[in-house]
């Protein structure tokens, strides 16, 4: 139990909070004050040109749009606010970012990649251009002005609660809430993005917290697009080397697994009993939720194996440092755990009743048909003969042949 915990921490902390607790540790250093100031000065342009020049060529939309928000934001407060004569508008500036920035991220969180350049893209860029224009006509119209400052700083709770913020009561609750959100959505949804997405969040509070308009918080501000340009990378990683359908490590994350494994190790091919039948009779998308189903139960293979989507319905594991026979009884568990998972095909009821002529009748509950889902399982070994990894998968795949021979249902290692 506590080593799931550690690992959840662990997941949502790395690597946003770590860029955070570096960049704060850094700004802090004993670095001489010219060579810092210099540094500081370039790093926001540095980090939010690359991050979106990365988001671009990967096609990372949300996470373009997302830098392309904060930076807007950043150079509004720390070049553009200094410039304006009133007092009054500063404020009201600061304050409407503080607002709209939070209630942007979380939109982020929850929208799908769709494109830069698509109709969705340009729809969003409309949107932030959209609130770009609503900030400068609430800057330049005397009446909005007044009233969108009495409602920035208006008062939700006693002030004394939030005189440790430079934020207004509004922007505060916002922040507050929209981390809530984001934090819960990551407790079972943690992804690059959404992860990005977060520490984004934590250090543009924490950014104009510090007021807005110094290199500290422009500093804080690109330490978000830094984590959000890393959030990137990791997506680029995630789509290279992950199945999107099974959450499991892909082909090729196998092909470089098998180049650091070592001599002696043994691999085993799994292959779903009688899939393309199933995908016939009960149709794609319950067949992926077998494949679903399948994956998570390979992923908690014991005996030190770590289970990989190798295609179609056929997946490998790898077991380092073991021979076939000490694999052996990890796989026959394996087998049984699959084989004793119900499976139940949800609305089997209404497709029976798509296939009828369409008449009147007493609405019924969607029958739930229970189905029977079995492996078959090859395995075979490099005992130190240094035989090259695809002479192994191909033993594996020939002693996965004989199980389907056998009757399916069975595991067979290679003689």
């Amino acid at each position: 139990m506590a080593a799931k915990v550690l690992h959840a921490v662990y997941r949502l902390v790395v690597p946003g909070g770590l860029v955070l607790l570096v960049s704060a540790l850094a700004m802090e250093s004993r670095m001489p004050q010219g060579v810092a100031a210099s540094f500081w000065h370039f790093y926001p342009y540095l980090i939010f040109g690359v991050g979106l020049l990365l988001s671009a060529l990967f096609n990372c939309s949300r996470l373009f749009f997302a830098l392309l928000v904060v930076a807007l934001s950043d150079r509004a407060l720390f070049w553009l606010v200094p410039r304006l004569s009133s007092e009054g508008i500063h404020q009201l500036i600061f304050d409407t970012i503080a607002l709209l920035l939070p209630l942007n991220l979380l939109a982020f969180s929850f929208m799908r990649d769709r494109g830069i350049i698509s109709p969705r893209g340009r729809r969003r860029v409309a949107f932030i251009a959209a609130q770009v224009a609503f900030v400068g006509v609430v800057v330049l119209v005397q009446p909005l002005q007044v009233r969108a400052a009495g409602l920035m700083q208006g008062h939700i709770i006693p002030k004394g609660y939030s005189e440790w913020s430079h934020l207004s009561q509004p922007a505060l609750l916002v922040f507050v809430v929209t981390g809530i959100v984001m934090l819960v959505y990551l407790r079972d949804r943690r992804r690059p993005v959404e992860s990005g997405l977060f520490w984004a969040l934590v250090t543009a509070f924490i950014a104009l917290n510090a007021g807005g308009a110094s290199h500290f918080s422009s500093v804080y501000f690109a330490s978000g697009g830094l984590i959000l340009g890393i959030a990137v990378l990791e997506t680029s990683y995630t789509m290279a080397y992950h199945d999107d359908l099974t959450q499991l490590p892909s082909r090729r994350a196998l092909n470089q697994a098998l180049m650091k494994v070592g001599d002696a190790y043994t691999v085993a091919m799994v292959d779903v009993d009688h899939f393309k039948q199933f995908n016939d009779t009960y149709g794609h998308e319950t067949g992926d939720q077998v494949l679903r189903m399948i994956a998570s139960r390979l992923a908690d293979v014991t005996g030190g194996g770590k289970a990989y989507r190798y295609g179609g319905e056929e997946f490998a594991l790898i077991f380092p440092n073991k021979s076939v026979d000490e694999a052996f009884s990890s796989l026959e568990t394996l087998r049984k755990k699959i084989e004793s998972t119900p499976f139940k095909v949800r609305g089997a009821e209404r497709r029976e009743r798509r296939k009828r002529p369409k008449k009147k009748e007493v609405p019924r509950t969607h029958a739930k048909k229970r189905v029977r889902v079995t492996v078959s399982i090859g395995a075979a070994s490099c005992d130190g003969d240094s035989r090259p990894a695809d002479d192994v998968i191909q033993s594996a795949d020939k002693a996965l042949y004989r199980a389907k021979e056998s009757g399916r249902n069975c595991t067979v290692v290679s003689g």
